[in-house]
């Protein structure tokens, strides 16, 4: 049997540390998943200077683009997404601003389920 010794706990004389929380990581990544039933989440929160993964787990094509359609001028990062074959996945840029950020597939710019909003917070 192996015993277990603890060392140093409850000593008389060790200063309490206050809890912290843990740093927020500018480079943490969300993802949105793409499927026949649409995108989900359609709403998400980020910190600023995060990605969005975006994964198409659909049987078909989709063109991941910016608001507005069909311009797409309003968050160029999300634009490096474009294309996703089935199975692909991909990320947006660093998304460093902070704003919301709408989104759509280019290919089907007026079905609601395939749009959704990106919201950037410092």
């Amino acid at each position: 049997m192996v015993g277990l010794v603890v060392l140093g706990v409850g000593c008389s004389g060790d200063t309490p540390v206050a809890p912290t929380e843990a740093p927020i990581n500018p480079t943490e990544t969300n993802t949105i998943t793409v499927t026949a039933a649409g995108v989900s989440p359609q709403q998400i929160q980020i910190q600023a200077g995060g990605r969005v993964l975006f994964v198409n787990n659909d049987d078909v094509v989709h063109d991941m683009s910016s608001d507005n359609h069909p311009s797409h001028l309003e968050c160029p990062e999300l634009n490096q997404v474009g294309f996703l074959s089935p199975g692909q996945s991909r990320e947006t840029g660093n998304l460093v601003t902070a704003r919301t950020c709408g989104f759509h597939d280019h290919l089907d710019a007026q079905n609601p389920s395939l749009n959704g909003t990106i919201t950037i917070v410092e």
